[in-house]
């Protein structure tokens, strides 16, 4: 695990580009504080920061180079499978870190090799044969990866859009960004927030030949389609497999635990196949009673717990803001939890996010049930009436009901995860474009297709981008074996109609524990976010979203940030529609002054983003 950087320009400027390198390096030392390393070849300058978990020796150094010294990788995330890799194509003369296999496999099989790889990973290879440099990410874009184009013609790379910010005098937001953020309360998975800065797609590949002419590709063409037969065995046997890939380690390794089924299934796991984790709860001050649950798991398992009880101050928060790569209304739990686990001196963290993903585990999978019900309501004279009633109360049920409404899974799961209307982005100045028009036939409203939107866009879009940034903040690699192809392969094809569901999870454990665990309300990582922002550490963000000079209000129109707030504040709407201006005006104030222009440049004399 680490940060990676680069540097290609068509002629080869050694000496400044070494020092550019060096200075990316210096800004992502957080992913990678134990060591440094950069390299320059004739068009080509790479860069690393290391965080040792794999082959502590100095051989787990990057760039990795080829037998032949033609081809040099630098890398960030874990190859699970690199064992039987090495295997496969007889790599034995290679280091035993997992990265040590990726130079002399591109020589085997080219860009075919990502194909292979199980696990997460962001992957440059500068290829001397033909001085191209090739870019890519896993399958669910588990770990992040930027590009931009500096002033002078170069092209460069890093791990982290911030630093790759820093490249830019004065930069611009990027307008279709920030509407997906106040959208949905994160920026589209495969976009960063700035104009001059891209994001390398996940499950894609870009290819830079010696001119800086591009060609893309996919991975793999579409790695959660054509699902295999599969029993509940067989989803318990990956994933057993899939957390024992996942606590290959040369260090200890922690579980960000709860008191809910998918992260204690994991500890349950780590039991099964003799492993002993580090458990680490965040309850502060015990408001989320999770502590009394997490401990009887941890108890139940065998394995050591511990207990994160106290909240953060202003500072904290702060800094939580200055490790926000792109504008997110989620992540303080792990930024909270990635501290402690750093302050008890680990390293890796397993976590049991995606598993709702992928086992139907969230309340709008329930709902997906009611959509023939909804069907039937559509013809109803009186529904018009009843739409009018609802608006009033609560207005993503009277858009549920509405003549316009979802009717198939992936309208589902985006109303289920709208933060802010088409009204409130209207009243703050923000033109949402139409909707598409229904596509004709029988709509999609399987679990299996909500599965697929909630992996692109909730688990792609916030979930795993949050998870990155706010662990690596603190030098700790989290590790998701539920985010595992094999393993979502499995579980997404147990029961495609329905979902698995979390009891038919525990049941496939078959472990009493667990089933008793899945027959209690869903629990997870949650904080006091409302209080918090009332009379505790957020408040005084809230404050300063209030104040005039507050960047988010040259953003968005400041009569409409003073009316969500308000209606927070005198308990009209919810904690996260108000706290979706707040973050977004403290990730605005993390920057030095002037170097972000906050009012975009498409937005109107009048306050309209279009």
């Amino acid at each position: 695990m680490c940060g990676i950087c680069g540097v290609v320009r068509p002629t080869g400027i050694v000496e400044p580009d070494l020092r550019l390198v060096s200075w990316l390096n210096d800004r992502q030392r957080h992913r990678g504080p134990d060591a440094a390393d950069r390299w320059a070849g004739a068009t080509v300058a790479l860069g690393q920061t290391r965080l040792a978990v794999v082959d502590l020796t100095d051989a787990g150094r990057q760039p990795f180079v080829s037998r032949d010294g033609q081809i040099r990788v630098v890398f960030n995330g874990e190859i699970y499978n690199h064992g039987e890799l090495r295997r496969r194509y007889r790599l034995t003369h290679v280091g035993r870190c997992d990265g040590a296999i990726l130079p002399d496999l591109w020589a085997l099989l080219g860009t075919d090799m990502f194909r292979q790889l199980r696990g997460m990973f962001a992957i440059a290879v500068e290829d001397g044969r033909d001085d191209s440099l090739t870019l890519a990410r896993d399958p669910f874009g588990v770990k992040p990866l930027y590009w931009t184009r500096t002033d002078d013609g170069a092209l460069a790379f890093a791990s982290e859009c911030r630093p790759l910010a820093g490249l830019h005098p004065r930069l611009r937001l990027s307008t279709p960004a920030i509407r997906q953020y106040l959208m949905f309360g994160a920026v589209d998975r495969d976009e960063s927030p700035y104009a001059g800065i891209a994001a390398v797609p996940a499950n894609a590949w870009i290819r830079w030949d010696s001119t800086l002419g591009c060609r893309t590709g996919p991975l793999h063409d579409e790695f959660l389609g054509d699902l295999p037969d599969a029993t509940p065995a067989d989803m318990r046997a990956e994933f057993l497999r899939s957390v024992s890939l996942h606590l290959t380690s040369d260090v200890p390794v922690a579980l960000l635990l709860s008191a809910g089924l998918d992260s204690a299934a994991v500890a349950w796991a780590g039991r099964e196949i003799a492993a002993e984790l580090v458990c680490v709860t965040v309850d502060p001050s015990g408001l989320m009673g999770e502590q009394a649950g997490a401990r009887r798991v941890a108890t139940r398992y065998g394995h050591r717990h511990e207990v994160v009880a106290r909240g953060p101050d202003e500072q904290t928060v702060a800094e939580y803001f200055s490790a926000m790569q792109r504008p997110s209304i989620d992540g303080l739990n792990t930024f909270l939890v990635s501290r402690a686990i750093a302050g008890l001196g680990l390293k890796v963290a397993l976590s049991g996010l995606g598993g709702d993903e992928m086992l139907a585990g969230y309340g709008s999978f329930r709902a997906l049930r009611r959509l023939p019900l909804l069907r039937i309501t559509d013809r109803l004279p009186m529904r018009r009436a009843v739409v009018r009633a609802c608006a009033a109360r609560n207005e993503k049920l009277a858009l549920l009901l509405g003549a316009d409404g979802p009717r198939d899974a992936a309208g589902m799961g985006e109303l289920f995860r709208r933060v802010l209307s088409d009204r409130q982005l209207a009243t703050l100045g923000v033109t949402v474009p139409p909707p598409l028009p229904r596509q004709g036939g029988r709509p999609d409203a399987s679990a299996l297709a909500l599965s697929r939107h909630e992996i692109q866009h909730y688990l792609g879009r916030v979930l795993l981008p949050d998870a990155d940034a706010f662990s690596m903040a603190s030098s700790v690699e989290l590790r998701v074996p539920y985010v595992d192809v094999p393993f979502a392969r499995q579980a997404l094809a147990v029961a495609p109609e329905r979902g698995v569901g979390k009891r038919g999870f525990a049941a496939a454990l078959d472990d009493p524990e667990l089933r008793r665990i899945a027959g209690q309300a869903k629990k997870g990582f949650t904080l006091p976010m409302d209080r918090w922002m009332r009379t505790g550490p957020l408040a005084a963000s809230v404050r300063s979203a209030m104040s005039a000079d507050a960047p988010v209000r040259s953003l968005l129109r400041p009569e409409a940030v003073d009316g969500l707030l308000a209606d927070w504040r005198d308990g009209r709407s919810i904690w996260s529609k108000a706290w979706t201006v707040v973050a977004l005006d403290g990730w605005l104030r993390s920057f030095p002054a002037g170097t972000v222009e906050s009012a975009l440049p498409e937005t109107t004399s009048s306050g309209s983003l279009r």
